[in-house]
C-alpha cells in the first residue's frame, strides 16, 4: 500500500506550541487556529481541539472552515444541539459548499430531522456519505438505487457504501445470486496471529502493555450514540504520544495489510483492484463486558476493515475463547427477511489479526459473564485523499 506518512508526535507538540503564540499574537489569523487544531488532535487531546476551535469561531467569525472543523468536532463528542447553528452558519457564510452541506444534512439524519433534508443535495453527496446514501435510496426505490450505486461504484470501485447499498436493493429485488456476488468473501478473509515487537519480552508482556495504555486512554466514551459499541467503551482518539505500544501495533498492522493487498493480488482477485491509490490507517479500541457487543454494521469509509484481539475471556476448561466477532451478519432486510450472504464466525484469540473488506457487515456476540474483558484495537485502511 502506498501509505500517507504519519505526522511525528514531537513535531505536533512542536506546532502546536508555535500555533498557540501565533493565535495569541494574531487572533484574527485562521491558519494559527487550523493548525492549533491538528496539533492538539494529533496529540490525542480532542477536547483540547474543540475548546480551540470555540474560540477560533468567536475570534474569526467568517471562517468557513474553522465553523466546519468545529461542527465535525462536535459531532463525534455528539454534542449534536451546539453543533447545528455552526452548520447553519457555515452554509450561510458559503451556500452550496459542499463540505459545509454534507455535514449540514449528516447532522440533521444524526438528530432525526429527516424532513428538513434536501434528497436532491444528499444524492450529491451520497458517493462519500453512506447515511445520506441509504437515505436517498430508499426515496427512489430498489431498481434506481442498482443504477445509482453502479454508477456511483465506476467512478470510484472502493467505495464500500454504494456496494453495501446495490446488495441490498438486489435483495428486495430478488437477485439474489448478484447480491451475493457483490457482497462475497471468498478468499478476501485472513487472520493472522501477529508476532512480539523486538522491544517486548513476549506475547504477553506486549498485549499487557496494550491493556493499560487502552484503559488509560483519557478520549474513552462509553456507548456513543453514533456508533454501534453497546455496553462498551470506545476510544475517540487512540494514537498517543505515550501510547508507545499503540504505535508497535500500528505498524504491525501496515506490514499485514501490505502482504494483504499482495495477496489479493497474485491471486488475480478484482477487489484488489478497488484499493485506494493513497492510504491511510484509522483506529480505535473497545473495551467489553460480559454483555458487551457489536450491532450489525458496516464501515462505509473504508477499503479494508481490521481487528486485533488484546485479551477475550475464557474460563479453565472452555475450548474457545468468548465473543466472537461474526462476519456476514446484518439487521434483517425489512420486508425480505434476512440477508442472502454467508456468514462467518471468527474466535477471538488475543494476539489474532483478522482482515475483511469494508463492505462487509459484522457484528460481535455478547461474550457474557463477568470473567474479564474483551478489548481489541479495530482500523479501516481508507483513502488518503478522502
Amino acid at each position: 500500500m502506498d501509505w500517507r506518512a504519519d505526522l511525528d508526535f514531537e513535531h505536533s507538540r512542536v506546532a502546536a506550541e508555535m500555533a498557540r503564540r501565533g493565535t495569541l499574537s494574531d487572533p484574527s489569523r485562521a491558519g494559527n487556529w487550523l493548525t492549533l487544531h491538528r496539533a492538539l488532535r494529533h496529540l490525542g487531546d480532542s477536547d483540547g481541539a474543540t475548546e480551540s476551535l470555540r474560540e477560533a469561531v468567536i475570534a474569526v467569525p467568517k471562517s468557513v472552515e474553522l465553523r466546519l472543523r468545529l461542527v465535525g468536532n462536535l459531532i463525534a463528542a455528539e454534542s449534536w444541539e451546539e453543533a447545528l447553528p455552526h452548520a447553519e452558519a457555515a452554509l450561510e457564510l458559503a451556500p452550496g459548499n459542499p463540505a459545509a452541506t454534507n455535514l449540514f444534512l449528516e447532522l440533521l439524519a444524526m438528530m432525526g430531522m429527516r424532513e428538513r433534508i434536501d434528497m436532491e443535495a444528499a444524492a450529491a453527496l451520497a458517493g462519500e456519505n453512506t447515511r445520506l446514501l441509504l437515505l436517498y435510496a430508499n426515496s427512489i426505490g430498489p431498481e434506481a438505487t442498482v443504477r445509482f450505486c453502479g454508477s456511483l461504484l465506476a467512478e470510484k470501485p472502493s467505495r464500500a457504501g454504494p456496494r453495501y447499498a446495490k446488495a441490498v436493493a438486489l435483495v428486495k429485488l430478488g437477485r439474489i445470486e448478484e447480491a451475493r456476488a457483490l457482497m462475497s468473501m471468498a478468499g478476501r478473509v485472513e487472520t493472522v496471529q501477529l508476532n512480539t515487537p523486538a522491544a517486548y519480552p513476549d506475547d504477553e508482556a506486549f498485549r499487557g502493555e496494550l491493556a493499560r495504555e487502552i484503559r488509560s486512554n483519557p478520549t474513552l466514551r462509553r456507548d456513543p450514540q453514533s456508533k454501534t459499541t453497546r455496553d462498551g467503551l470506545q476510544t475517540q482518539v487512540l494514537r498517543r504520544p505515550e501510547a508507545v505500544a499503540v504505535e508497535a501495533l500500528v505498524g504491525q498492522i501496515k506490514e499485514a495489510v501490505d502482504a494483504y493487498e499482495a495477496r489479493l493480488e497474485a491471486a488475480g482477485d478484482a477487489f484488489a483492484r478497488t484499493r485506494p491509490k493513497r492510504t491511510r490507517l484509522n483506529t480505535w479500541a473497545v473495551i467489553y463486558g460480559g454483555g458487551g457487543k457489536q450491532k450489525p454494521h458496516m464501515h462505509p469509509n473504508g477499503w479494508i476493515t481490521g481487528v486485533y484481539y488484546v485479551s477475550a475471556p475464557r474460563r479453565p476448561g472452555e475450548n474457545a475463547y468468548r465473543g466472537p466477532l461474526v462476519l456476514g451478519a446484518d439487521n434483517p432486510i425489512k420486508d425480505f427477511g434476512a440477508a442472502p450472504w454467508s456468514t462467518q464466525e471468527i474466535e477471538p484469540i488475543p494476539g489474532r489479526l483478522v482482515m475483511f473488506p469494508s463492505h462487509v457487515p459484522h457484528a460481535t456476540i455478547p461474550p457474557g459473564g463477568d470473567d474479564g474483558e474483551r478489548i481489541c484495537v479495530t482500523f479501516d485502511v481508507v483513502d488518503a485523499a478522502a
